[in-house]
């Protein structure tokens, strides 16, 4: 729809890049470059494209130019380039040595932290930086995090994600490296946006070094083995200790994602891992309900908590949820083969059908009867569950919850588990 209005508004944007030069005119420059690379998006490829080299030679001769350190463009024209990628597909390769530098440099930054003495003489200081720093207080002393440095961090791993989705194979050159920076980041403490957004990157760079191999760039089956090897392990192990139900849903998508991609590669041994996993998964979020209905017995157990406490089991279902789309993957990936391991963690998703769970712990549970029904039952693996199976899916057929109804009605129609 924004297409008729595509020429009037680009040039007045361009000529905006162009002459806004002056110190006090440097916000009203990067929001010109924000604007420039929505406008590209609304408007596609088709459009954009035409004016698209002229417009890049500027912003690359923009970003090579000096800039003071609290010039805002260089934070927008981070962005800028991850929108115009998404516009301009594969044609936007030939700047990615101009792009990737800053965009590196930006996602290696380390966190600005300080420790100050309650006793130091910097009162005027702090009030100047308190909107820009997190202060922690530990016994004596302050510690400072500067959240710019971070927020800076997390928005090149962002745009990361961005090129190697939008780029797949085309990302090649710059795979592996952001593999070596993405994986120890999986527990970087200062920043949750971050651990979860690598989290998310790791299976989408993994696809596209398997594309690349597939398609002939240079590397073998061994060099992605490796990759997986990596990566695998240190997310397993990120999981075990990550405290953010949201961040762990992140994570146990990414394991989900990897299987999908890269199953086949997976020994023994690693099946086993993700299986304990998983389970450790569940049962913390087991153990954190637990933990919340205890606090109701509380003297101090008021409306706001009840909220605070439904809000939070509300994060764990998300957790349970991805739990469930992961075993959907292994099972569609190994079908009945994995049926023994998948077999230990239906007494969590069975406890979840119980009257006084909730109707998405409900839905969750037929969502997993489902995937044993449909992708497990090969050779009657999944006969034993006949009798379990067809009650529950029949009682829900009939519930309040339309999620819930085709749910169990999908489970009838999935397969016959003989």
């Amino acid at each position: 729809y924004f297409e008729k209005y595509y020429s009037v508004v680009m040039p007045i944007l361009v000529n905006i890049l162009q002459t806004a030069n002056d110190k006090p005119l440097r916000l009203l420059r990067a929001k010109a470059i924000e604007c420039i690379s929505l406008v590209g998006m609304a408007v596609g490829k088709d459009k954009f494209g035409p004016d698209s080299k002229a417009i890049m030679e500027m912003l690359m001769a923009l970003q090579n130019s000096p800039m003071e350190d609290d010039d805002p463009t260089a934070s927008y024209l981070l962005q800028a380039w991850a929108r115009i990628c998404k516009c301009l597909g594969n044609d936007f390769l030939p700047y990615l040595p101009v792009v990737m530098p800053p965009l590196f440099a930006s996602a290696k930054l380390e966190p600005d932290v300080t420790v100050k003495h309650f006793d130091d003489e910097d009162d005027e200081e702090d009030e100047e930086d308190a909107n820009e720093v997190e202060t922690l207080i530990v016994g004596n002393s302050k510690i400072c995090i500067r959240t710019s440095t971070l927020e800076e961090k997390s928005t090149a791993c962002s745009m990361l994600c961005c090129y190697v989705e939008e780029l797949q194979e085309g990302f090649f050159p710059y795979i592996e490296e952001i593999v070596q920076l993405f994986v120890p980041l999986l527990r970087f403490a200062f920043h949750e946006d971050v651990r979860a957004t690598v989290a998310t990157g790791i299976p989408e760079l993994l696809k596209a070094a398997k594309l690349s191999v597939e398609k002939g760039c240079g590397k073998d089956a061994s060099w992605l083995k490796g990759m997986l090897d990596f990566a695998l392990g240190r997310l397993l192990e990120a999981m075990e200790r990550e405290p953010e139900a949201l961040i762990v849903v992140s994570q146990v998508e990414a394991i989900g994602k990897l299987v999908a991609t890269y199953g086949e590669g997976l020994d023994q041994q690693q099946m086993l891992s993700i299986f304990e996993g998983l389970k450790k998964v569940l049962e913390g979020s087991t153990d954190r309900r637990k933990e919340r209905e205890s606090r109701k017995e509380s003297e101090d157990f008021d409306e706001e908590e009840a909220e605070a406490i439904e809000e939070e089991n509300e994060e764990e279902d998300d957790v349970s949820d991805a739990v469930c789309e992961c075993l959907d993957e292994m099972l569609k990936k190994f079908r009945a083969a994995v049926m023994p391991l998948v077999e230990q963690l239906l007494p969590f998703f069975a406890r979840m059908l119980e009257p006084n769970r909730s109707s998405s712990e409900h839905r969750i549970a037929i969502c997993l009867i489902d995937s044993v029904v449909e992708y497990g039952s090969d050779g009657g693996a999944t006969l034993k569950y006949f009798n379990s199976f067809v009650p529950v899916l029949l009682n829900n057929t009939i519930s309040e919850d339309a999620d819930i109804r085709q749910c169990s009605a999908y489970g009838f129609g999935g397969r016959a588990p003989a």
